[in-house]
C-alpha cells in the first residue's frame, strides 16, 4: 500500500509544479490548466483512457447551454460600444450636471460595469476607461493619478454588476440559475457602486486651482446633444427590458441575451451609428472573447477531471470537516483565498480554477451557492484593485502612463472601504443577495 501512495503524491506535486511553472513563465491560464490536466490524467490513469476522457469533457463543456449565452451579451455590449454609446454617456453626464467633475466621475463608475461585458475582464475594462475617461476626468480637474485610479476602480465593477461574464461562468460550473445570479448581484453591485460614489466625493483628488463647471474650448453642438440623449434613453430602456424580463419571468436569461443583442443591433442601425464593417467587427470580437473563455472553461474541466481522479477535493473536504459546522468561518477562509487569487489572476480564471475545488465544501456545509457566488465575484473585484498584483490597477496605469504605485493609492483606499461595507452587509443581511431571486416568477 505504501508503494502506491508515494507515486500518487509525486504525480500531484508534478502537476502542481507544471501549472505554476508555466504560469510564472507567462503562459495563458487556459493553456496551463489544459496542459496540467492532460499530464495529470495521463500519469494517473494511463494513455488508455485519456482520449475518451478528454473528448467527452470537451464535448460536454462546449455544448453546455449556460455558456452559449455568453456571445449574446458580448454582442449586445459590442454594438453599444461600436455605436459610440460610451462616449454619449459621458456627454449626457456633463450636460445634466452643468459640466461638473463629480457627475463625470460617477458616469465613469457606472460605465465600468458595462465595459466588463465587452472585454470579458476587469483589467481590459480598466485599460479602456483609462484611455477614454482619463483625459476627460483630468480636464475637469481631477489629478492624473486619481483619474487613472478611478478608471481601474470602475473597471473592477465588471466582476459583479450584470451582465457579468464571471457570473455566467460560475453559474455554468455550479448549475445555479444564471438569471437568479444576475438579479442577486444587483443589490451588492449597486451598494458597491454607491460606496465608490461616496468615496469619490470624500476622497477625490482635485488639482489646486482647478475650476469646476468648465465646458472646455469646444462649442456645444445641439445635434450631438440630441444624439447623446437618444443613446442614453436607449441604453436605459434596453437594460430595463433585459433585466426586467428576467425578473418578471417573461424570458429566460438566454432569451434576454438574444433580445438584448438583437435590439442593440437594430437600435444602432436605426440611429445610423454603425456600418456593415462595425457589425462585422462586433461579431468577430464577440467570437474571439467567447473562444477565449471557452478555452479557459475547457482547460478547467480537464483539470477538474484530474482532481476528481486524484481525490484532492475529497481530501480537502476531509481536512475542512471541522469547519463544516462553522460555515461563517469556512466562508471567510474561502473568501480570503479568492481574494488572494484575484490579485494574481484574471477574474474568469479565478472562478474556473477554484470553484471545482471548493464546490464539495460548499455543498457539504449547505452554503447558499447564489449568495456565495455573488460574494466571490465581489471579492474578485476587490482583488483586482489591491497590491501587489492588482491587475485592473496595473492595466489602467499602463494605459494611462502613470506609475502603478501612484494608482494603488486611491484604488486600495476605495477597495478597503467597499470591502468593509459590502462584505459586512452581505454577511449580516444575506437578503440583499437572496431576496430578489426568491421573487423571480
Amino acid at each position: 500500500m505504501a508503494e502506491t501512495v508515494v507515486p500518487k503524491d509525486l504525480i500531484i506535486w508534478l502537476v502542481a509544479a507544471w501549472f505554476l511553472g508555466f504560469l510564472v513563465l507567462g503562459q495563458a491560464v487556459a493553456t496551463c490548466l489544459l496542459g496540467a490536466g492532460i499530464v495529470g490524467v495521463l500519469l494517473w490513469m494511463g494513455p488508455g483512457v485519456l482520449n475518451g476522457i478528454v473528448g467527452q469533457d470537451v464535448f460536454y463543456t462546449t455544448s453546455t447551454y449556460s455558456l452559449s449565452i455568453i456571445p449574446l451579451y458580448l454582442m449586445m455590449a459590442q454594438m453599444l460600444v461600436r455605436g459610440g454609446v460610451v462616449v454619449d454617456l459621458f456627454r449626457v453626464g456633463h450636460r445634466l450636471s452643468g459640466y461638473k467633475r463629480y457627475p463625470l466621475g460617477i458616469a465613469t463608475l457606472v460605465t465600468g460595469g458595462m465595459l466588463g461585458a465587452v472585454s470579458g475582464s476587469g483589467s481590459a475594462s480598466a485599460a479602456a476607461l483609462a484611455t477614454l475617461a482619463g483625459p476627460e476626468l483630468e480636464r475637469v480637474g481631477y489629478t492624473k493619478r486619481f483619474s487613472v485610479g478611478l478608471a481601474a476602480i470602475a473597471g473592477s465593477l465588471s466582476a459583479i454588476i450584470p451582465p457579468s461574464l464571471i457570473i455566467i461562468i460560475y453559474g455554468s460550473l455550479t448549475m445555479v440559475p444564471i438569471g437568479h445570479m444576475f438579479i442577486g448581484s444587483l443589490g451588492p453591485g449597486i451598494l458597491a457602486l454607491l460606496v465608490y460614489v461616496v468615496c469619490l466625493k470624500v476622497f477625490g483628488e482635485v488639482r489646486p486651482g482647478a475650476v469646476d463647471g468648465v465646458r472646455g474650448d469646444e462649442p456645444e453642438d445641439p445635434h450631438i446633444g440630441r444624439r447623446s440623449m437618444q443613446a442614453f434613453v436607449f441604453v436605459i430602456a434596453l437594460m430595463l427590458v433585459v433585466f426586467g424580463g428576467i425578473y418578471g419571468g417573461v424570458v429566460t436569461v438566454g432569451e434576454a441575451g438574444a433580445i438584448g443583442a438583437f435590439t442593440a443591433l437594430v437600435g444602432m442601425i436605426a440611429m445610423r451609428r454603425v456600418t456593415v464593417r462595425d457589425i462585422a467587427e462586433a461579431l468577430a470580437e464577440s467570437v474571439k472573447i467567447t473562444a477565449m473563455l471557452m478555452m479557459l472553461v475547457i482547460g478547467a474541466q480537464i483539470f477538474a477531471r484530474f482532481l476528481s481522479f486524484s481525490r484532492v477535493p475529497r481530501e480537502l473536504l476531509s481536512l475542512a470537516e471541522p469547519l463544516l459546522t462553522q460555515p461563517s468561518l469556512l466562508v471567510a477562509i474561502l473568501m480570503a483565498a479568492i481574494f488572494m487569487a484575484g490579485m494574481f489572476l484574471e477574474s474568469a480564471a479565478v472562478i474556473v480554477l477554484l470553484i471545482p475545488i471548493i464546490l464539495p465544501m460548499l455543498q457539504a456545509a449547505q452554503i447558499d451557492l447564489i449568495w456565495f457566488g455573488v460574494m466571490a465575484s465581489f471579492m474578485i473585484a476587490i482583488g483586482l484593485l489591491t497590491p501587489p498584483v492588482g491587475l485592473s490597477a496595473y492595466a489602467a496605469a499602463t494605459a494611462g502612463r502613470v506609475p502603478v504605485a501612484q494608482v494603488f493609492r486611491p484604488t486600495t483606499l476605495f477597495a478597503a472601504i467597499a470591502a468593509l461595507v459590502v462584505i459586512v452587509v452581505m454577511i449580516f443581511v444575506p437578503g440583499i443577495v437572496t431576496w430578489l431571486p426568491s421573487h423571480i416568477r
